[in-house]
């Protein structure tokens, strides 16, 4: 979808997209009311801000459907944020069911998390341990919960990619075009390549990166080479961490010599 169709839906239909975002009503026609937005990144800012008071009651209507961790999922939302559970092994798989069962029994409702990036076994480590928070705290995370993964379908509804870059020739003062680059996850496995475009910017990856460590390759080298400039450095890698699903911008200020790179926004 794109967000200019959002904007210019009817308010019914607007209402069917932001509900399978997450089902709390306030929230749907809060953002159907706010149209139209500006920019994706908006349109988060202003779900997140609605959803910072959430609790019990958001989370009674939102889990009236919502499928266990592990059980196969009839939305298609849930069902592809929980693809990882297909590669569980049999005892990661029941445990996860043991927990599911504990928590209904404790709190008296579906263990929620967001499952998008996440292996089986990070899965059942976070449900063993939310399984010991006392109630109230509980109901915080869980509406933590809830909002993250509202914000991760938004992404998903508009394409967002979850990681940008933008290189800038610091020698010349302009966009670096045509660099290479290779986005490599937790396991060295590569997730995503791409080029910069003409305003020295691309965007890598799917809407959600799994946590742990990765590295962003830029083929400095290469381009250097292709303009006729000797240059130090043949590549730069960028390591980083990826710890939940804010949207990761990763610049790189670049020179024959030096570069210099830093968390952006």
């Amino acid at each position: 979808m794109d967000l200019g169709d959002f904007n210019d839906a009817t308010a019914l239909d607007a209402a069917t997209t932001v509900r399978g975002w997450a089902d709390v009503p306030d929230w749907v026609d809060a953002l159907v009311a706010a149209r139209p937005f500006g920019s994706v990144a908006a349109l988060i800012d202003r779900a997140r801000a609605d959803a910072a008071d959430w609790g019990g009651p958001e989370l009674v209507a939102a889990l009236a459907h919502h499928p266990r961790i592990g059980e196969r999922a009839t939305d298609a939302s849930s069902a592809r944020e929980q693809s990882s559970m297909r590669t569980a092994d049999d005892d990661v798989a029941a445990r996860i069911a043991s927990g599911n069962a504990a928590y209904e029994e404790r709190f008296g409702r579906v263990f929620l998390v967001r499952a998008a990036g996440r292996t089986p076994s990070e899965l059942l480590a976070e449900l063993t341990r939310r399984l010991s928070n006392e109630p109230s705290r509980e109901t915080d995370e869980a509406a933590r919960a809830l909002a993250d993964i509202a914000v991760h379908r938004i992404r998903a509804t508009f394409g967002v990619a979850h990681l940008t870059t933008h290189v800038l020739d610091a020698t010349t003062g302009t966009p670096a075009v045509g660099i290479g680059l290779t986005l490599r996850g937790p396991a060295g496995e590569v997730v995503a390549t791409g080029t910069t475009d003409a305003d020295g910017r691309t965007a890598l990856g799917p809407d959600v990166l799994a946590r742990g460590d990765h590295e962003l390759r830029f083929a400095t080298g290469a381009w250097f080479a292709d303009a006729g400039v000797p240059t130090f450095h043949p590549s730069v890698t960028v390591a980083f961490t990826v710890a939940g699903t804010d949207h990761l911008h990763v610049p790189l200020l670049l020179s024959p010599f030096a570069y210099s790179t830093y968390r952006g926004s």
